[in-house]
């Protein structure tokens, strides 16, 4: 009896896991299902696809220490999103800012000055989440969108070019 009910934790474990980690930082989907690379890819002159764009919006630990989010994106329509600790901000936005290096992976498309993005986290088994935004000439707003009964959209965060490049591979 306990074998089996070990057997039946360790499959449904298995099972609920849709990704996978391809290095001790990047997480991928084993078997990819990103809906945006389906749509015609529309580049934009309004994206820098040479450099990654860092998040405003910081997030602090339990220990005062500070987490900084960031993302790239490609002139092909493929992203990297990926966050570090701010006090290893210039060391890891040197190495962890390429498709096969970044923790997280996805794709976006634009249309006049709007983004639509999916990217895959490595968070609950891994999941897919999409967001759009706004971009005004060196920054990207995001938006979120919330349901009924408010039906509001608000700012969830603002990305802001930086001078760390994005690499090509």
């Amino acid at each position: 009896m306990r074998k089996t009910a070990i057997f039946i934790s360790l499959l449904f474990l298995f099972a609920c896991n849709k990704g996978m980690w391809v290095t001790k930082n990047a997480y991928r989907p084993k078997h990819p299902k990103f809906s945006i690379p389906k749509e015609p890819f529309k580049a934009n002159e309004l994206i820098n696809n040479h450099l990654l764009y860092v998040s405003t919006k910081k997030f602090v630990n339990y220990d005062g220490s500070v987490v900084i989010g960031y993302m790239g994106f490609y002139s092909d329509g493929r992203m990297i999103i990926d966050n570090t600790w701010e006090k290893e901000m210039s060391q890891t936005l040197n190495e962890r800012n390429s498709f096969n290096t970044a923790s997280s992976i996805g794709y976006y498309t634009t249309n006049g000055n709007t983004i639509k993005m999916e990217y895959f986290l490595p968070g609950d088994g891994g999941r897919y989440e999409t967001r759009e935004g706004i971009i005004k000439k060196d920054t990207i707003i995001l938006i979120e969108k919330i349901p009924q009964p408010l039906r509001k959209e608000i700012r969830s965060d603002t990305l802001v070019k930086s001078s760390y490049p994005l690499q090509d591979n």
